[in-house]
């Protein structure tokens, strides 16, 4: 199943995850170090206590040995290897067996969070329920093994993403509350539980917390869409709604009957297992499973300037859920028949998965052979939008699009070494920043968040060429003396009148 899962991965050159391509530029820098003189005159290196470094830490060492394709697909690999082995790991340190029940994990790698590209979330994610496999395994051990090391994981947790730390901090620390309720009830002391050891174990990452710039952001420093508007709220909500698509975006292909014909037999197995009492929820879960729910229920849409944060603790609970439920009596008669569906339903799945990687990756190859086609060096206005993306919410069902083109232009940092209008490089956020000269450049996105018209006057003297998604209206349209250079089916890219091949 891993190996069938990993296909889509194998044949395409670019995954096709919206911020993959942002990240894999990023990474790029950062393995350059500052030696090209082109990426030096353009982006800065800043290293700080940031909760969101895993790829930027475990990648740039990978390029002295391979291509930065190559390295973003074997992590990406690791990515969805570590969700699924972190469930059946879980999974048999609460049932202290193996069992094929954990395999329903698979179901679940292509979530929505995972096609955002929101890579060092999902990868830490995988490894969080790793870690809380292990607490459950170790929790009964002498506290100067267990709480040393624990303190040792959280803090990698944190520096992989601070949504790793914070899930794996919830499910033990519900686990181990729960458990000391019911041993108090029992006159027990607070001293013969686990609780004891579990809470020292978060105190590190909360004081790198506390001196992270991650929170501490001024307006000068918000990212390029956010520019030239007030200063966002510390947090916004958005309706019922957009949490119910969220957990639909669990599971969601491109292929709506083939998702209601997985749902309706996912929900048909439960229930049958419900009904007959024989699939059942580990007691010692019922509180983590219940705090995961509710922070899922209750997750702000944005905290600060860091958006689509509600979508991602869905995938969450569905994994707890597989892991903290078993089906302990399996009958021949109808579990090789059960089998059988469940892996021709899993494979058709990723069949569709896999073709609609394949179409992505054609409409790729003609984008990056337009970039190839860019001076060295060049400065590039992206002005393509994100076709499904409505204030930090996912829309028309689709979660998040078939072919994001939003960040591609990205990947012209790694194959020409230009300067690119949107890559992340947020204060804060990110390790890799615009030089001083560079960060007055303007960006399409701050206007289309002001719902203002495109300047197309003011970016002829900041750059080179400017990118467009053909399918998408701008205000104003490309002026008209804008040079065509190349197009595929879906963008165009144009040189600006104002400088010279």
């Amino acid at each position: 199943m891993l190996f069938i899962a990993l296909i889509p991965l194998l044949l395409v050159q670019i995954p096709p995850l919206v911020d993959y391509p942002n990240h894999m530029a990023r990474v790029y820098i950062l393995a350059d170090g500052g030696q090209h003189p082109f990426l030096r005159q353009y982006y800065d290196i800043h290293w700080d206590l940031l909760p969101n470094l895993a790829v930027d830490l475990l990648l740039p060492s990978l390029l002295t040995v391979m291509s930065v394709e190559t390295a973003g697909k074997l992590f990406l690999g690791f990515t969805l290897t570590f969700l699924a082995v972190g469930t059946m790991a879980l999974h048999r340190a609460l049932h202290t067996r193996w069992s094929p029940w954990p395999l329903l994990a698979f179901f679940f790698l292509y979530n929505s969070v995972f096609l955002w590209g929101f890579l060092n979330y999902v990868f830490g994610l995988g490894l969080a329920l790793l870690s809380c496999a292990l607490w459950i395994t170790l929790r009964d051990r002498s506290a100067r093994l267990v709480t040393p090391l624990f303190s040792v994981i959280a803090v990698v947790l944190f520096f992989i993403h601070l949504f790793a730390f914070g899930v794996f901090a919830l499910v033990v620390l519900s686990y181990e509350g729960a458990s000391w309720w019911s041993h108090r009830k029992a006159g027990g002391r607070f001293t013969e539980t686990s609780l004891g050891m579990a809470l020292p174990t978060i105190v590190l990452p909360l004081i790198l917390l506390s001196l992270s710039p991650t929170f501490r952001i001024t307006p000068a420093d918000y990212p390029f869409w956010l520019r030239g508007l007030p200063p966002p709220p510390a947090v916004t909500f958005l309706p019922l709604n957009v949490k119910l698509e969220a957990f639909k975006g669990t599971f969601r292909t491109e292929h709506q009957t083939l998702d209601r014909v997985t749902a309706v037999l996912l929900v048909c197995l439960v229930g049958a297992g419900l009904v007959r009492r024989r699939c059942s929820i580990r007691p010692s879960m019922y509180v983590p499973l219940a705090a995961t729910l509710g922070a899922a229920l209750t997750m702000p849409a944005s905290i600060g300037t860091t958006a689509v944060v509600d979508v991602r603790m869905p995938v969450v609970v569905v994994l707890l859920a597989i892991a903290s439920s078993d089906w302990p009596d399996w009958r021949r008669r109808w579990f090789v028949p059960v089998v059988c569906v469940f892996s021709l339903l899993f494979v058709m799945r990723m069949g569709v998965i896999t073709d609609g990687w394949l179409e992505s990756d054609r409409h790729y190859r003609q984008f990056t052979a337009a970039l190839d086609q860019l001076p060295e060096g060049t400065r590039l206005l992206s002005a393509i939008k994100l076709a499904s993306y409505d204030s930090n919410s996912p829309r028309d069902s689709r979660i998040p699009e078939t072919r994001p083109l939003v960040n591609l232009s990205c990947w012209s940092i790694i194959r020409r070494s230009t300067f690119v209008s949107n890559l992340f490089t947020t204060p804060g956020q990110q390790p890799v920043q615009l030089t001083p000269a560079m960060r007055s450049m303007l960006t399409v996105e701050e206007f289309l968040a002001q719902g203002a018209p495109i300047p197309w006057d003011r970016f002829r003297t900041q750059y080179d060429y400017v990118i467009v998604r053909r399918t998408q209206t701008l205000r104003p349209p490309v002026p008209s003396d804008f040079v065509p250079v190349t197009q595929g089916e879906e963008f165009a890219l144009y040189r600006l009148p104002a400088h010279q091949p």
